[in-house]
């Protein structure tokens, strides 16, 4: 049985191909259409069952139906965001925002479900958008590889001597920005900390996360999320006098676990997308944070035009060119793997880190974080996903006849299916 998303992906296929007759080859983004068309095809063949164990089938099925409300809940969330965005476009006259709005709107809608080489499970998203500031899921992701990436070096840090090296978190804010400085606000607090930073010659190393949601009086609340890596003697209060505003500090266990729960918590974007429990607050007399679509339009572009190119996590001494720093202590069999993932020439392998150029760096700085990629021609394609309607997802996996469908119930309680209806 052909499933409803690998129709959709033949039919853009046909459709290319159908308006370039001439065509003597074909782009990369429909050479990834291709990839996917090829991954529902592997879910049909009839030798499939014999190789897969049923058993293992059902239990992907029982893990992927526990995942899905969360998956669903995060899909109203940007269902809604990219509705909001929409009518942005509109009364800004930027067009760009309504493609925006429509990756939003196509991200993670269906996805071909497949047990990997080491036999864990993965579902590979036929559309992602891609957009961290916006998406929950992607954000979710970035959360997750920049706390694993700057986690192994802090940990190291402590380990020197656990009762000098330590970790303090604080949160550094002034005033509140009005409407119109929200850009010059977010400079002006990273180069304030910047000379802030400098009295102290034992804070050997320094993470930063800016974040810039919008305050209940209308105005931009711009802080800093930081985490100081100090060697010796730190005095709070000393620290909020140079500073010149209170900041709250606490210290950080130098265990993983609490470390990592420190940065997840911290790396994850504060904006609220969508009213929540901020309404319940509401009605109890407090003010609470506008989420991010109840923002007035010109708001939201401003915060949009403010932060592209703008780097929200930055890193300071010890924790400063990680990537440097990891390419110049590897040997060369270490670095010939970075260049492999990279695709890109082994004869690089020799030269220190300074030496690479502006095009060769990049694409290092992601193999050595992102690591080997999973060669797909090694999953087994078992079924489907597919967002449906009703604010739910249905899961399709063999075997069976046809495919067994179970459909998650709706998980939301807002409005979307009567906009739906309405429109």
């Amino acid at each position: 049985m052909i499933h409803p998303a690998q129709q959709k992906l033949e039919h853009e296929v046909m459709r290319w191909v159908e308006n370039h007759p001439d065509a003597t080859s074909i782009p990369h983004f429909l050479s990834s259409t291709l990839d996917k068309i090829q991954r529902y095809d592997a879910m049909n063949k009839e030798d499939l069952i014999i190789k897969v164990d049923p058993y293992q089938i059902e239990e992907i099925r029982t893990e992927l139906e526990s995942s899905l409300p969360g998956y669903a809940e995060r899909r109203d969330i940007e269902l809604q965001l990219s509705e909001y965005i929409n009518k942005v476009g509109t009364t800004q006259l930027e067009p760009n925002y309504y493609e925006i709005a429509l990756k939003l709107e196509q991200c993670r809608t269906s996805g071909a479900v497949g047990i990997k080489p080491d036999g864990g499970s993965m579902v590979a998203w036929d559309t992602k958008c891609g957009m961290v500031r916006l998406c929950p899921d992607e954000s979710r992701e970035e959360t997750q590889r920049l706390a694993e990436w700057y986690l192994p070096p802090m940990l190291d840090f402590t380990k020197i001597n656990p009762s000098t090296h330590r970790i303090f978190y604080g949160v550094f804010t002034l005033h509140n920005f009005r409407p119109g400085h929200l850009k010059t606000g977010k400079k002006y607090l990273i180069e304030k900390f910047n000379e802030w930073r400098k009295q102290y010659k034992n804070i050997e190393g320094a993470l930063i996360i800016q974040e810039d949601p919008l305050s209940a009086s209308d105005d931009w609340n711009i802080h800093l999320n930081v985490f100081l890596l100090v060697n010796g003697r730190f005095d709070y209060d000393l620290a909020r006098e140079r500073w010149g505003a209170n900041v709250h500090f606490n210290q950080i266990k130098g265990e993983p676990k609490d470390l990592t729960r420190a940065l997840l918590e911290a790396i994850k974007y504060s904006a609220q997308f969508v009213p929540g429990k901020s309404a319940e607050h509401a009605d109890s007399g407090k003010s609470e944070a506008p989420a991010m679509i109840e923002w007035p339009h010109e708001r939201w572009d401003e915060w949009y035009q403010a932060g592209k190119g703008f780097r929200r996590v930055r890193s300071y001494g010890c924790l400063y060119k990680l990537h440097q720093k990891l390419w110049d202590a590897s040997a060369v069999r270490e670095r010939i793997n970075y260049l492999s993932i990279a695709e890109l020439s082994g004869q690089f392998a020799v030269k220190p880190w300074k030496e690479l150029t502006e095009v060769e760096r990049p694409k290092l700085r992601k193999a050595m974080t992102m690591g080997e990629p999973l060669d797909m021609s090694l999953v087994q394609w078992i079924g489907a996903v597919n967002f449906n309607d009703n604010l739910s997802y249905s899961v399709d996996l063999i075997p069976g006849d046809n495919f067994s469908g179970v459909t998650r119930q709706q998980i939301s309680t807002h409005n979307f299916k009567q906009r739906c209806n309405s429109s």
